[in-house]
């Protein structure tokens, strides 16, 4: 029998999958925030992309490897959320129990003794995370309801702590200061949505309310809808209902038909 011989020209590719393209745009963020110089009042910098790879990308990879219509648009991981676990408001028993993932987180370089990272072992619970996802854990029952039209990202990779470790947050700084991290981080932000198609954005706080607007008017993506919605963080004045607050956000936006225990992939 003759063998066919098939020209290395045709031969099949391994298909890309949207995951690696997202995986990609975050390791060359790393790198350009890596060159950028901080203000003084910085003394660490926590970037849970880095010291807990492993549960950030098992995230991308089991639950941002499709086109999404909606993306939850974050400022920065928070001390003991997405810092300890390396999800977006990375609560640890959400992330564990509800998400279904864990793994080895590492430590960041040049940690303050304040603000340890002890990854899954973390017995801190950060507000914002819990109230984050245990609204879709109620509505959805099961993370697949909500990820098959949604994800979470988080404008800057890093949380900025002062010498005593207290948390330093963008917002904490006047624009002008921060406009090449802005310019940055925008078109990144650019980048990701395209990547995703995304078509609309809720922008949890006003930061990052702020920010979509701009990188939607800079880079021409003026199909891309924007709603705000309030930070869950306690921190944040008159917060004590902001689950009931986030839910007449999602049906004031046609958006909480998306949210629901029928919603099966």
């Amino acid at each position: 029998m003759e063998t066919k011989v098939v020209s290395a020209f045709f031969t099949v590719q391994e298909e890309k999958e949207i995951s690696d393209d997202f995986i990609k745009i975050i390791e060359n963020y790393n790198e350009s925030l890596d060159n950028f110089k901080l203000p003084a009042t910085i003394k660490h910098v926590y970037n849970p992309t880095l010291y807990a790879e492993y549960p950030f990308k098992l995230y991308v990879r089991k639950y941002c490897n499709t086109k999404k219509k909606i993306m939850f648009f974050g400022m920065n991981p928070g001390p003991w959320g997405m810092s300890q676990t390396g999800v977006p408001f990375g609560e640890v028993s959400s992330v564990r129990d509800w998400l279904g993932i864990e793994g080895p987180v590492q430590k960041p370089f040049n940690e303050n003794e304040a603000r340890p990272i002890n990854g899954f072992k973390c017995t801190r619970t950060e507000i914002s995370g819990k109230r984050f996802w245990g609204l879709f854990n109620k509505l959805c029952a099961i993370p697949e309801n909500f990820f098959k039209t949604s994800f979470v990202y988080n404008y800057i990779n890093q949380q900025w702590l002062n010498s005593k470790g207290c948390n330093i947050t963008p917002a904490d700084f006047k624009v002008s200061d921060m406009e090449p991290l802005y310019s940055m981080g925008d078109r990144v932000l650019a980048d990701v949505l395209r990547l995703y198609e995304v078509e609309t954005i809720v922008a949890i706080g006003r930061f990052c309310l702020t920010r979509a607007q701009k990188t939607i008017g800079q880079y021409a993506l003026q199909n891309v809808k924007v709603v705000y919605l309030m930070h869950p963080s306690p921190r944040v004045v008159n917060n004590g209902n902001w689950e009931q607050r986030a839910i007449e956000c999602l049906k004031s936006h046609d958006l909480l038909k998306y949210y629901t225990r029928d919603n099966i992939t």
